[in-house]
């Protein structure tokens, strides 16, 4: 039980990581960035990022107290880990090849 109140101290630690990301609109914290990837949009790419770090925070502290209630739901909680890696990489491509307004 201890560890599930860790757990969700340390979501609501990446919720707040997710908000601040959404509210300050930067994304100089992504590896490579000005050299590799310079996004085009960077206040709407902070958004998306931000909202799905959020969301990453809230997967991150249901599923440890519905893992208490019903077993075998781990696969289910990396299923979501990996589209959320996958919406990560799919934002970052969507700014890159969205057109110049």
């Amino acid at each position: 039980m201890l560890n599930v109140l860790f757990i969700c101290l340390v979501s609501c630690f990446i919720i707040y990581i997710g908000k601040h990301v959404w509210k300050k609109g930067s994304t100089n914290f992504i590896a490579g960035y000005g050299k590799i990837f310079t996004p085009k949009d960077e206040k709407q790419l902070a958004k998306g990022i931000g909202l799905i770090i959020m969301l990453f925070g809230f997967e991150s502290m249901i599923f440890p107290i519905l893992s208490l209630l019903f077993e075998g739901i781990g696969f289910y909680y990396g299923l979501l880990v990996v589209l959320n890696f996958f919406a990560l990489f799919g934002l970052m491509i969507k700014d890159q090849v969205q057109r110049e307004a």
